[in-house]
């Protein structure tokens, strides 16, 4: 039984094999992880559906496999079972029935394993060129690469390389032939290409005019810095904060940044969360935090401000009907992720703070799955649990804008009563909104804040709160 890279997503095309769980031979029981896989979007354990014995690994850690190919193989235990009833006499009668066959040429059509069909349609390779080393002559995935390395040139390199790491080249404007690959025979894989880009960062090539071109052999040596032993530590990123930094990157670098901060009264909302948030934990198990009255009042504005609830693709600005609300969670500190509420506009207060519980237990826990983290259309980041007063968020593109929560805290104001100015006391906190200027301009993203703010003050939120 061959255990495939599994789908997750519908715009994710590979995974990258990051650790191994049981080694070749080992028994695997039904619901045991075999491997973890790491994709852009998410980490996750891939179980066996089946109890048998692993039998073969097609990746190693740090590959990067196609979805639908397949990773392992997984010898059932029926399947082993089935071969043992063979008897001596039933094999020697097949033995000799096999003898006074005539030699017939093999159809191989319906004897090709995923691989070797996923490699025959990427590289236009005829099976009747290939002489098949498997058994009873079937040719088998390093019959067909074994191949390649003879008959194709480092010029059609590009052929066998993923999408992702097609995106990645393309992103970066770098031909694949400058990177050397440590996949198997060779391959280009996403690894490669990422740490091409981070030597080339911090050895950039110096561009030289005629001038400094006659006098480069007086310019002075550069070496590289070491890390002082005593007071440095040097912390290689791991897989996870290789993709944050990456999707950081790109979003900076595709997205037009401008951010925008306005001051929000909860007054009305923290008089509705107090007096319910006790009854609230005992009944549903979550607390009921002002994140999720505020994911409300968004998605309430959205409706009336539908292009930041939106995509960028090229030159062309993408509102979606649905609101599926992304909500970054902190890992403890070793990264983030952001889950998706989808159709979050669907809720009430009370159905969203148990939807972002749920979803950030699950952050946690390691438990999400591929769909889970698709399709979001607007984030919310909450910095404001660690006390942070003004934050300026990146947004996760291709979405058009992203939204910080910060700390809520009580803060003298002014207020009028009756046309007199007096200072009260208030729950203010700041809401700050980045978003992608391609999309949209600082009028209609104020507007919106503004909106945002209207609902927090004005809102019938006792409605919204099931008890």
């Amino acid at each position: 039984m061959e255990i495939v890279m599994p789908q997750l997503g519908e715009t994710v095309a590979e995974g990258e094999v990051i650790l191994w769980c049981k080694e070749i031979g080992e028994q695997v029981k039904k619901g045991e992880t075999l491997f973890e896989i790491s994709t852009d979007k998410v980490t996750m354990e891939v179980p066996s559906v089946e109890n048998g014995i692993l039998v073969k690994k097609y990746a190693q850690v740090g590959e990067v496999v196609g979805v639908g190919l397949p990773v392992a193989t997984l010898q059932l235990e029926g399947e082993t079972l089935q071969a043992e009833r063979k008897t001596l006499p039933d094999l020697q009668k097949e033995q000799l029935a096999v003898s006074q066959l005539e030699p017939v040429k093999t159809s191989y059509s319906g004897l090709r394993s995923p691989a070797v069909k996923y490699l025959c349609k990427h590289n236009d390779v005829v099976l009747d060129d290939i002489q098949g080393t498997g058994n009873g002559g079937r040719i088998t995935k390093k019959d067909i690469l074994q191949w390649l390395s003879v008959n194709k040139t480092r010029d059609d390199a590009s052929d066998t390389l993923s999408p992702a790491v097609r995106r990645l080249l393309a992103e970066h404007n770098i031909n694949a032939t400058d990177i050397n690959g440590t996949g198997k025979n060779g391959r280009v894989n996403k690894q490669d290409v990422l740490n091409y880009i981070d030597n080339a960062s911090a050895n950039p090539s110096p561009v030289l005019n005629s001038e400094t071109q006659d006098n480069a052999e007086s310019l002075p040596e550069i070496k590289e810095a070491e890390p002082n032993s005593e007071f440095e530590t040097v912390i290689l990123f791991n897989h996870m904060r290789k993709m944050i930094a990456h999707q950081m990157t790109k979003s900076v670098n595709e997205a037009v940044h401008v951010s925008q901060g306005i001051d929000v009264c909860f007054d009305a909302v923290e008089r509705v969360r107090l007096k319910c948030k006790d009854e609230f934990k005992v009944k549903y198990g979550c607390s009921l935090t002002p994140l999720s009255f505020i994911a409300r009042a968004v998605c309430i504005a959205l409706t009336e401000f539908p292009h930041l609830n939106a995509k960028v693709e090229e030159q062309t600005l993408i509102t979606s009907r649905d609101i599926h609300l992304g909500i970054a969670v902190d890992l403890a500190h070793q990264g983030l992720v952001v889950p998706v509420i989808r159709n979050a506009d669907d809720y009430n207060v009370s159905g969203l703070a148990k939807q972002i519980a749920q979803l950030a237990t699950k952050a946690r826990n390691n438990e999400l799955d591929g769909g889970d983290l698709q399709g979001g259309t607007y984030t919310l980041s909450n910095n404001g649990v660690y006390g942070t007063a003004f934050t300026t968020p990146i947004i996760n593109v291709p979405q058009v804008a992203i939204l910080s929560v910060d700390a809520i805290s009580r803060k003298p104001v002014v207020v009028d009563r009756d046309g007199q100015e007096l200072v009260g006391i208030s729950s203010q906190g700041m809401l700050t909104q980045s978003f992608d200027h391609r999309a949209v301009d600082g009028g209609y993203s104020g507007a919106f804040l503004n909106r945002v703010a209207e609902i927090m003050i004005h809102h019938p939120w006792q409605d919204e709160v099931a008890i």
